[in-house]
């Protein structure tokens, strides 16, 4: 349990440094507002020994040993919040504290047999960018001759859903109540004035220039 317990604090001071990171403020100071009890700090001296972090005054910088595992841990977390987003439905903000746990949980070879299954996502449901794993990589080489943007399909085309790219967290909301997810099946209805698809056998209007931000399966012709 001791073991566990130190290894979750330092999967948590690991995210806060890439959180800090993406936002360009990787700093001391800025660490020290997320930290009021010193806990992040005293093992940041320890990451500083053992080539996970270098301390430059008050600046940290993650080595590339350390990026690499911060990278893991947040792809886990991400992940994991669009599991909780998109399998159970769950609303962006009550996705944190669920992915928090399972995070921890989540075994590594299980990491890219989620992401396969959510359709390689690109973002968390708040819009963080998912950092890509290699069945990202091998997913694009294979199957980007069948993957077209939704506002490509005629009307009376029926598609698979392969993958939503939004940063629009109100958007991504929309569509996954709509039950616009990954491997969900839609009919083009409509395409003019507004687009209009059939899923679940339920009629839904979305604005047109989502069309862009929704990728679908090509050659699915019928449920």
């Amino acid at each position: 349990m001791k073991d566990d317990n130190e290894r979750f604090r330092k999967d948590e001071l690991l995210e806060m440094l890439w959180h800090l990171d993406e936002s360009h403020d990787l700093t001391l100071e800025s660490l020290r507002t997320h930290d009021p009890n010193g806990e992040f700090e005293k093992a940041l001296n320890e990451f500083s020994t053992s080539g996970i972090v270098k301390l430059h005054g008050a600046s940290i910088e993650l080595t590339p040993e350390g990026k690499e595992i911060a990278r893991d841990i947040i792809r886990r977390h991400r992940l994991a919040e669009r599991l909780v987003a998109d399998v159970l439905r769950k609303a962006p903000h009550e996705t944190e504290n669920a992915a928090c746990e399972f995070e921890h949980i989540l075994a590594p070879e299980l990491v890219d047999s989620i992401c396969i299954l959510l359709g390689h996502p690109r973002t968390c449901p708040h819009g963080s960018p998912i950092p890509r794993g290699k069945c990202c990589d091998e997913a694009r080489r294979t199957v980007d001759s069948l993957v077209t943007p939704l506002k490509e399909l005629k009307s009376g085309d029926v598609a698979k859903v392969a993958y939503i790219n939004t940063a629009h967290e109100d958007r991504m909301y929309k569509l996954l109540s709509l039950g616009i997810v990954p491997g969900a099946v839609v009919k083009v209805s409509q395409k003019r004035p507004t687009m209009v698809l059939e899923v679940n056998k339920t009629h839904v209007a979305i604005e047109n220039d989502i069309g862009d931000e929704i990728s679908v399966w090509r050659g699915e012709t019928s449920k």
